[in-house]
């Protein structure tokens, strides 16, 4: 009989946490990052290793620029489900985020190892890489990116930009070109583009 109403207990508590996490991430979804972070908190009350409200949490966080806490929802997450690699991906994105870009890489050199063919962990290695000084590495990885998936717009810019701190303006023009073709209103890339011609302009005067 206790057996039976511990067990009615603990179903009636996971449906009350499942309509908290749901009305925490329709709060994510709007932009209301802040009062998701309560309603993750109350679900996490009630069932301290709830894997989607803690990396939930940590997406909420990171959104308001809180990597250190994100991260900490990450690892907890983690230990609950050790190889869940989305979450190890948002960990080293977080890593990239608060100036760790070495940390970031060990960790995305994992995750590639066992999924080489994820393009949005390609992608961070890259700016792993691009920070650390590692440049011949990073393009390789941003152009690997973009062979699994054309229309990788993130990719695209991210090599532009790889370019343009290289100085080849040529290279760059046409990755923020590819980005412009594939999105016509990429903003980033309209930006990028400008800058990359006006310094290809003043070169061409200086010469």
């Amino acid at each position: 009989m206790l057996k039976n109403r511990a067990k009615k207990k603990e179903i009636l508590q996971q449906s009350d946490v499942t309509d908290i996490i749901d009305l925490a991430d329709d709060k994510f979804k709007r932009g209301k990052f802040s009062e998701a972070i309560r309603h993750y908190d109350a679900a996490l009350e009630l069932v301290p290793d709830n894997f989607r409200a803690l990396h939930n949490k940590g997406l909420a966080l990171f959104a308001l620029n809180k990597f250190e806490k994100a991260i900490e929802c990450y690892d907890h997450a983690l230990k609950v489900s050790p190889n869940a690699l989305h979450v190890k991906l948002n960990k080293a994105i977080a890593l990239n985020s608060k100036s760790d870009f070495s940390g970031a890489k060990n960790l995305l050199d994992q995750i590639i190892e066992l999924d080489p063919i994820k393009k949005e962990a390609l992608n961070a290695r890259a700016l792993s890489e691009f920070k650390l000084g590692l440049d011949t590495e990073g393009i390789q990885d941003l152009k690997n990116a973009i062979e699994i998936d054309s229309c990788y717009t993130m990719a695209w810019n991210n090599l532009g930009c790889f370019y343009l701190g290289l100085g080849e303006l040529d290279s760059a023009i046409e990755c923020f070109d590819q980005t412009l073709t594939i999105d016509t209103k990429n903003y980033d890339a309209f930006l990028l583009k400008d800058m990359a011609l006006e310094r290809r302009e003043k070169q061409e005067k200086h010469h």
